[in-house]
């Protein structure tokens, strides 16, 4: 897969969303090409909403999906100033210094690699399947923790 952003395809996507999008304009916006969006679409990764006018990919869809390729931090680089605008601040990178068992960060660093990832992205992907494995806990200790999981909704 080709997904190349830019931070002008960032800070399009995320600083001037549309409601929804073509999977032309879906393309263009996330820098595939529409062959990917629509083999996306065909196998369920991407969800249109079928119209008069043909299947439209809503922003909210879209923004999920890139997330899941797109590196947070690029985004947020991208984002610079505005950052506060488009994302949630609990959503928001943060550092955390931890101390892990020398063959977790070596196992993290090969799946990096081998994935074309950040550890730090590995690892936030993993810790997401945790967080939603204990999410309703999680929503009556943290305030605004059920917008997050909602987001980009």
């Amino acid at each position: 897969m080709t997904m190349i952003p830019t931070p002008s395809h960032i800070r399009d996507l995320f600083l001037h969303p549309r409601p929804s999008y073509s999977p032309a304009e879906a393309a263009e916006a996330v820098g595939m090409s529409i062959e990917e969006v629509l083999g996306f679409t065909a196998v369920g990764e991407l969800e249109g909403i079928e119209t008069a006018d043909g299947v439209v990919l809503p922003w909210a869809e879209l923004v999920s999906f890139v997330m899941d390729f797109w590196d947070q931090a690029d985004v947020e680089a991208a984002l610079g100033a505005e950052l506060a605008d488009a994302l949630l601040e609990l959503l928001q990178l943060a550092d955390l210094e931890v101390r892990i068992p020398r063959v977790e960060v070596i196992a993290l660093e090969r799946i990096a690699i081998r994935d074309g990832r950040s550890v730090d992205s590995v690892l936030a992907r993993e810790l997401r399947d945790l967080i939603s494995a204990e999410s309703r806990w999680l929503a009556k200790e943290i305030p605004g923790f059920a917008s997050v999981l909602s987001w980009p909704e």
